[in-house]
């Protein structure tokens, strides 16, 4: 990763005055005074129109920077813009911040069941969790503009720096590592001071190439394609209608390539910003050896979504996210990670089958002033019929379904500070040794530039 950052860091000198150029000859003078200049100015509403047209709208995003680099004719922009933020909390009711890969973040499948005595609650202070962002756009507002966009920060966990976003767009064309296409940027979730956000979101970063049309009378289609990651169990069959197989492996995803990416799509219809209804579909293929009979299987993971947002009336956004389908553990948040997505079929030793889960958000916003906002969010990841194989995994691993809930107030002192403070609630259920819940209150001050 050290190694992917320095090559960015080398590769943006020669790419931003290349870039400007570009711009530059692509409007030629018309008299001699017209020549085109380089401002650095605070960021107007037509450069934030610019900007924002390929920005992530995740609720983690880092908000449109307050200054930009750019020409008099807003054909080349720069932008360099971070946020910090951070938080002071308590756990109560078990020690999840110190769980391996959550810290900050509530990850509800961390929470250790059952609790253990004496590290039933936490307190931390934890400063690590930041963000800085590049945005470069070429020949803004003709049909060749171009948008760089990179997102580097630390993991909330240790001083670690990793990158997190790397994209180009180009005539509704994106490609790099990007939110999935599957995700609802929009319908997912209301803000939180959680980073990691509710358990059954559908939620994760993908090396993807995508299309997103312009709108055509508030109807819009998207579809792409992600390089596939799969969690799989390793190949032993634990089922009981085949005793003499238990104990032994009878197929291996390691020894087949996966030929086919994943291909995420949606139709949206949209009566406003904060009024719109999105049908998301993913297509998977899973290839896997069979080593009973010796061949080379393929499975099939499918996974469907409907989200979206209502706004009655301007102080209210209600947000919903409804999943389904078999083998799509990688996009539900909570679920990625563990190897369940696809195990070996009880019926037919050596083949494997996709296992069904579901992940669910609801949540509402209300804005009684431009100042302060309330939020509050329920969710609901699941996953079926892995009872034999999650309970020969570690007591981390073993995963029934989680509830998160999360309550929260922001208040935005003017365009650079905002704090928050938030309450957590989470509950993590296994499959044979019961479940163990957490809460969570935390507060955050968030400096933006």
């Amino acid at each position: 990763m050290k190694t992917q950052l320095l090559l960015l860091a080398c590769a943006l000198p020669a790419l931003i005055p290349a870039t400007a150029k570009a711009a530059e000859e692509a409007t030629p003078d018309t008299t001699s005074k017209s020549k085109v200049r380089v401002e650095f100015k605070k960021t107007g509403k037509e450069e934030a129109e610019i900007l924002e047209r390929t920005r992530p709208t995740d609720p983690n995003a880092i908000p449109t920077p307050k200054f930009v680099v750019k020409t008099s004719d807003n054909k080349f922009l720069l932008t360099i813009g971070g946020q910090i933020n951070p938080i002071l909390g308590f756990d109560i009711g078990n020690n999840l911040y110190k769980q391996p890969g959550a810290g900050p973040s509530f990850v509800t499948s961390a929470i250790p069941v059952p609790a253990v005595s004496g590290k039933k609650g936490d307190f931390y202070i934890n400063p690590l969790n930041g963000s800085v962002d590049l945005q470069v756009v070429g020949l803004a507002g003709t049909k060749n503009e171009i948008t760089g966009y990179i997102k580097a920060g630390t993991n909330g966990i240790d001083n670690t720096i990793v990158l997190q976003r790397a994209y180009l767009t180009y005539r509704n064309f994106t490609a790099g590592m990007k939110l999935t296409l599957f995700q609802d940027d929009y319908g997912c979730q209301p803000p939180t001071i959680d980073p990691e956000g509710p358990s059954g979101e559908v939620s994760t970063l993908s090396y993807e190439i995508s299309y997103k049309s312009p709108s055509y009378n508030g109807f819009r289609y998207a579809i792409g394609l992600d390089i596939p990651t799969f969690y799989s169990s390793k190949g032993y069959y634990r089922g009981k209608d085949y005793p003499q197989f238990d104990g032994t492996q009878v197929a291996n995803y390691a020894d087949a390539e996966n030929l086919i990416p994943d291909i995420p799509m949606w139709v949206e219809y949209s009566f406003s910003q904060w009024n719109r209804i999105r049908v998301s579909a993913l297509l998977r293929n899973f290839a896997y050896r069979d080593l009973l009979a010796g061949k080379t299987r393929h499975d099939v993971g499918w996974g469907a979504m409907i989200s979206g947002n209502l706004s009655p009336n301007p102080k209210w956004i209600f947000y919903y996210q409804l999943a389904y389908g078999q083998g799509i553990g990688d996009y539900i948040q909570d679920i990625a990670g563990h190897p369940i997505s696809f195990i070996p079929s009880d019926s037919k030793p050596g083949r494997m089958k996709a296992s069904p889960m579901m992940g669910a958000n609801v949540g509402v916003s209300f804005n009684p002033t431009s100042k302060l906002q309330f939020n509050a969010m329920f969710s609901e990841a699941r996953v079926w019929d892995v009872a034999p194989y999650s309970n020969v995994l570690d007591e981390s691993q073993n995963y029934k379904y989680a509830l998160y809930g999360a309550v929260n107030c922001f208040y935005t002192f003017n365009n650079w500070l905002q704090w928050g403070i938030e309450y957590l609630w989470g509950h993590r259920e296994t499959w044979n040794i019961g479940g163990a819940h957490d809460s969570r209150i935390q507060t955050q001050l968030s400096f933006t530039f």
